[in-house]
């Protein structure tokens, strides 16, 4: 990230002043985007856009972008000591309590603004699922975090854009309607190519009635097996569409008769190593490697070793035992 400058600005109702950076660039390399539109990374700054003064007299919210500047400094003059007592903004970021304060006072002057202070407010609710997934809101929370879907549902419902679309189904989603958003996404049509991905997943995530946010940068791809006798249905890594050295297969827990997903391999725990002329010559050692097979393949729900490598296509259901896998084709 580079910082061309800063400007000084000040409050529109009182005289405290704030420095806000000047982006000149950043770099996206190595972030994470996630399904709410939210994304990170260590190069990637907060892009502010609401403030509340923290002037205690005051204590309005206001847009730092419509805020009246006072000077522009490169960086030359970021000490400058006319400007010492101005607030300095980098690593500001609004909460949820104050968001859902903008929202009770009419702020909004349009839709459009209340779209982006609800769709802000969606990514301050959902940061604690980036850091836990198993995270529980506690029943005022969860009220909460349901009404501002709801209301963003109500201001999307007559999107007519992809990327529209998109969101409005992953609301849904975030709101457990998972059949309107499965209906959502199978009307999309005309997408790009990596939107086209986006949809795959979300839908994925919603036939396994999945609510929380994800990562949409390491989520692997899905794909459905259904039965043809009883109707069970296994949703399973899409294995052609992971191009992975860590080598994804299907395995079978034996134990809980469950499929699940597991690298057959792993980074190798032994520190780089080099081989001296001799071990070379007579091959007493093996070459370093980076990966190497795991030797004991557990189940990711009971943590179980007695398991099976397991494959869809040519193997019956685990349910009635008779049946074959089918593909189920989500999309034309």
């Amino acid at each position: 990230m580079t910082i061309a400058g800063l400007k000084i600005v000040s409050c529109p109702f009182c005289t405290q002043l704030y420095k806000n950076r000047i982006i000149g660039s950043y770099n996206t390399f190595n972030s994470s985007y996630f399904s709410d539109g939210h994304l990170e990374g260590d190069w990637i700054p907060e892009m502010l856009s609401i403030i509340k003064c923290i002037n205690n007299d005051c204590g309005n919210f206001f847009n730092i972008e419509e805020a009246k500047v006072i000077a522009e400094l490169d960086k030359n003059d970021f000490n400058a000591p006319e400007w010492k007592d101005a607030h300095y903004l980098a690593g500001y970021k609004i909460g949820i309590k104050e968001l859902e304060e903008v929202l009770s006072i009419n702020y909004c002057k349009n839709e459009q603004e209340e779209i982006s202070i609800r769709t802000l407010l969606l990514r301050r609710y959902n940061d604690v699922f980036r850091k836990d997934k198993k995270h529980k809101f506690t029943s005022v929370e969860k009220e909460n975090f349901i009404g501002n879907i709801e209301r963003l549902i109500e201001l999307y419902k007559n999107e007519t854009t992809v990327a529209g679309k998109l969101f409005l189904a992953e609301l849904y989603r975030e709101k457990g309607d998972y059949d309107l958003c499965l209906q959502v996404l199978i009307g999309i049509s005309n997408e790009k190519e990596d939107e086209k991905q986006f949809k795959v997943k979300i839908y994925s995530k919603a036939k396994l009635k999945d609510d929380r946010v994800f990562n949409v940068t390491t989520l692997a791809p899905k794909m459905e097996y259904k039965c043809n006798n009883c109707g069970d249905s296994l949703i399973l890594f899409d294995l052609n569409k992971i191009n992975s050295p860590l080598n994804y297969k299907h395995y079978k827990c034996r134990s809980e008769n469950k499929i699940f997903n597991s690298s057959s391999n792993e980074n190798n725990p032994d520190r780089y190593y080099k081989l001296s002329a001799w071990q070379k010559l007579f091959k007493t050692k093996e070459p370093y490697k980076n990966i190497i097979p795991k030797n004991v393949i557990k189940c990711s729900s009971c943590n179980g070793k007695d398991v099976e490598e397991f494959n869809p296509e040519n193997q019956n259901c685990i349910k009635c035992g008779q049946g074959n896998y089918d593909v189920v084709k989500w999309f034309d």
